[in-house]
C-alpha cells in the first residue's frame, strides 16, 4: 500500500481586458475535489452560471459523501467517488437549467465544467465544455479531456473550415452545463503515482499560453501555489484577453523521507533566491486563491 500526499491550490484572476470574472473554481479540503468553471451568458449571467455549477457540485459530493452513496452510478468500471462527481455534475446542470428558465435575465447562461476528484489513488473525472485538465508524468504531459467546442468536432470530422474561422469555432461549444435539460458527461478515471502533477483550466489560460510554455513552467515549479500564480500571470503578460483560471495538484509520497525531500527541493538550484518565484509579470492580482494539502492512498 503506498500513501499519496495531494498538494492542491486554485486561483481565478480576471484578466486584462474583461469587465468582470465569469469563472469559479474550487479546491476541496478533505475530499481531493476540485472544480474548475467558465461562465457564458450576458448581464453577469455566466458569473452566475459558473458560481451555481461550483456551489451545487461541491454541496452534493459533501451530502453524498457524507451518506457513501454514489448516487446514479454511470459505469460499473468507475468507482463510487468517480460515479458520485459526475452525478454531481448532472445535479448542476439541472440547477443551472432551472434557474435560466426561471429568470429570464439569465435565459441561455451555461458554462463549462471540469471536475476532478483525488481519493485512493486515483483520478476520477466529469467533464463538460472546454476547460481542460493536464496531467504531467515524468516530463511528459497529457490532455486527459476533450474540448467540446465546434473546432474540435470539425476536426474530428475531417473538416477544414474556412482561413479566419478556426478562432471562432474554438470558442464555439458543443455542450454546455445549463443548455439543455440534460447533458452529457464525459467521465474518466486514471491511476496516480507520487510524482504526477495536475493542472485543471480554463480556456483563458490556453488562448494566452503555448503547451510547451506549460509543459516548461509547471516542470520548473514544484509548489501548485506558486504554479497557479505563474501560470495566471504568463496568461496575462501575453494579454490577458480572458478571465483566468487555473488548479493544480502535486502528488507525492507520504512520510518523513518525502518530506525531506521535498525540503531538499527548495534549496536545489531551481528555487533558489533569484526573484524568479516572486517577481509579478502582470499588475493584475488574482482575486481568488485556494490551497490545501489531503491524503491519499493507494493499493499496490
Amino acid at each position: 500500500m503506498t500513501r499519496l500526499t495531494a498538494t492542491l491550490a486554485g486561483m481565478t484572476n480576471q484578466g486584462r481586458v474583461r469587465a468582470n470574472n465569469e469563472d469559479s473554481v474550487w479546491v476541496g479540503q478533505a475530499k481531493g475535489l476540485i472544480v474548475v468553471a467558465d461562465g457564458m451568458g450576458g448581464h453577469r449571467s455566466g458569473e452566475k452560471a459558473s458560481a451555481l455549477a461550483v456551489n451545487s457540485i461541491r454541496e452534493q459530493f459533501d451530502q453524498l459523501s457524507a451518506s457513501q452513496s454514489a448516487g446514479e452510478v454511470t459505469a460499473g468500471r468507475f468507482s463510487d467517488e468517480t460515479n458520485r462527481l459526475a452525478f454531481c455534475v448532472k445535479l448542476a446542470n439541472q440547477t443551472i437549467f432551472e434557474a435560466a428558465r426561471q429568470n429570464p435575465e439569465d435565459r441561455g447562461m451555461g458554462t463549462t465544467c471540469t471536475a476532478a476528484v483525488i481519493q485512493n489513488g486515483r483520478l476520477g473525472l466529469a467533464h463538460v465544455g472546454d476547460s481542460r485538465c493536464y496531467l504531467v508524468r515524468r516530463g511528459a504531459m497529457t490532455q486527459l479531456t476533450e474540448d467540446h467546442s465546434l473546432a474540435t468536432h470539425q476536426a474530428k470530422q475531417g473538416i477544414s473550415p474556412p482561413e479566419g474561422v478556426t478562432a471562432m469555432n474554438q470558442n464555439t461549444l458543443t455542450r454546455a452545463l445549463g443548455a439543455e435539460v440534460e447533458v452529457r458527461v464525459d467521465v474518466d478515471e486514471h491511476p496516480l503515482f507520487s510524482g504526477d502533477r495536475l493542472v485543471l483550466c480554463s480556456d483563458g489560460l490556453g488562448k494566452e499560453v503555448q503547451e510547451q510554455d506549460l509543459l516548461r513552467t509547471i516542470l520548473a515549479t514544484d509548489d501548485p501555489r506558486e504554479l497557479v500564480r505563474r501560470l495566471i500571470n504568463q496568461a496575462n503578460a501575453a494579454g490577458g484577453k480572458d478571465n483566468i483560471t487555473v488548479a493544480a495538484a502535486r502528488l507525492d509520497k507520504t512520510g518523513l523521507v518525502a518530506a525531506l525531500s521535498r525540503i531538499l527541493r527548495l534549496f536545489s538550484p531551481e528555487h533558489s533566491s533569484n526573484g524568479d518565484r516572486t517577481k509579478k509579470t502582470s499588475p493584475t492580482e488574482p482575486e481568488s486563491a485556494y490551497w490545501n494539502q489531503v491524503e491519499v492512498v493507494r493499493d499496490t
